[in-house]
């Protein structure tokens, strides 16, 4: 593929569509399979369960999400903006148990093929999938899942840049800035995906021979081997998230990036990550 996936918002497909419940499909990549979702009020998501073969991620846009962890049901609220990654074999199900609407977005890295479980249901079809009843052994310790837990890598006026997740699997960071932000040089990957959804304000993206410009609630998809940059676009404050599967050290990189004081050193921690000049 040589282009970027785009999908303005509202415009993934629909796995559901109800007064209690929206699913849409953003992503169907073998990396990462995401989707975003609305929950009414009170609604229940999944029972307990676990994956033995890919983490599971949750990204609150509105509202809050209650995270379920462990054989023991323990209710962990994650509020808007905010992160929770669970590893294999921890257990967990999900539930909106608020009066208010909630939406998030949910990572499956990798993919192991959500996108077609979600679809059977759907369709009303079976489909083998890697979600599992608990263990008898209760899975691993719930204490290693994780809600929140960002790392803040810059907070100064006109930016600010968070680590919300840093294992193999995935990398995933947020950022909040000004309109001007200085663009990443054109470059591509060899190795991994990189995914973009737009919070807040807007960008321009630039990738391969399209030019796209994604407002608030868009979700881009750069595959290996596509050059990209992007800019800031419009007047107002820019909020994103970036997310790369699987991480190939996107946070040591990030770090260096931010930690860099010379073009020598920052040439030096582009070349020991998957990005090469476009």
């Amino acid at each position: 593929m040589s282009e970027p996936i785009v999908i303005p918002p509202g415009g993934g497909e629909v796995i559901g569509d109800t007064s209690r419940r929206r699913v849409e499909i953003l992503s169907d990549d073998p990396s990462l399979n995401a989707t975003w979702s609305r929950f009414g009020r009170r609604s229940v998501g999944a029972d307990l369960h676990v994956h033995r073969d890919h983490v599971d991620l949750f990204y609150v846009l509105e509202g809050e999400l209650t995270v379920r962890l462990g054989i023991e049901d323990e209710p962990v609220a994650v509020p808007a903006g905010a992160l929770a990654r669970v590893p294999p074999l921890v257990v967990h199900g999900f539930r909106n148990r608020t009066d208010a609407d909630m939406t998030y977005l949910n990572f499956h890295t990798p993919g192991q093929r959500f996108s077609d479980y979600l679809r059977a249901l759907r369709d009303g079809r079976e489909l083998s999938y890697d979600q599992h009843d608990p263990p008898e052994d209760g899975g691993r310790p719930t204490s290693e899942a994780v809600v929140g837990g960002e790392e803040l890598l810059v907070d100064r006026p006109g930016l600010r840049v968070a680590l919300l997740a840093d294992v193999e699997e995935i990398g995933i960071s947020e950022t909040l800035c000004d309109p001007g932000l200085p663009s990443p040089p054109p470059h591509l990957h060899r190795r991994h995906v990189e995914s973009f959804y737009v919070l807040a304000g807007e960008l321009t993206f630039t990738a391969g021979d399209h030019e796209v410009r994604a407002t608030a609630g868009t979700w881009v998809q750069v595959p290996p081997g596509v050059p990209h940059t992007f800019a800031t676009a419009g007047t107002e404050e820019v909020r994103f998230l970036d997310i790369h599967t699987p991480s190939c050290d996107y946070g040591a990189f990030l770090r260096g990036l931010h930690e860099a004081r010379t073009d020598e050193e920052l040439a030096a921690i582009r070349a020991a990550f998957d990005q090469e000049p476009a």
